[in-house]
């Protein structure tokens, strides 16, 4: 089987653990071990991931995997936030980010500059649109090296 219909597999059963505890998937990774294999799964919701939500993921879902023909070397199961720092890359990272502020880095200059960090207000196929210092700016997604969540403390 291949990498992606195996994680697809994965997906489909988390997704429905997943949307009876009210949260979301963001990534699953899949790492081959020596003795055991690590399935991770990143959940998310907008009030944030504790500890609690991760047993619970994990408890609600370790049932449906065991009984899975594809899993069949010894893994470790990992739940887990995706983490305030984790790039933002898709469409979904981009919906769970609005109203947030970032950085965004760019690949050349683009109206003059390199980087912007403002409030991620609304994105479509093509642009990000951020807000910085009250002047709206139109970003092509395509010109993005990188975007990630600003984290002050």
């Amino acid at each position: 089987m291949d990498k992606k219909s195996f994680k697809n597999q994965i997906f489909k059963i988390a997704q429905v653990s997943a949307e009876e505890l009210g949260y979301e998937i963001v990534d699953i990774e899949y790492q081959k071990g020596n003795k055991h294999d690590l399935l991770s799964i990143f959940i998310f919701k907008k009030e944030g991931i504790d500890l609690d939500d991760c047993t619970m993921m994990s408890h609600n879902i370790e049932k449906n995997l065991d009984n899975l023909e594809i899993l069949s070397r010894p893994y470790y199961l990992e739940i887990s936030s995706p983490g305030l720092d984790r790039p933002i890359k898709t469409k979904d990272d981009y919906r769970r980010n609005l109203e947030n502020e970032v950085e965004v880095k760019l690949y050349g200059p683009y109206n003059g500059k390199k980087e912007y960090v403002g409030i991620l207000k609304d994105y479509n196929e093509h642009n990000v649109i951020i807000c910085v210092e009250n002047d709206n700016i139109e970003i092509p997604i395509k010109n993005i090296s990188s975007m990630k969540q600003v984290i002050r403390f």
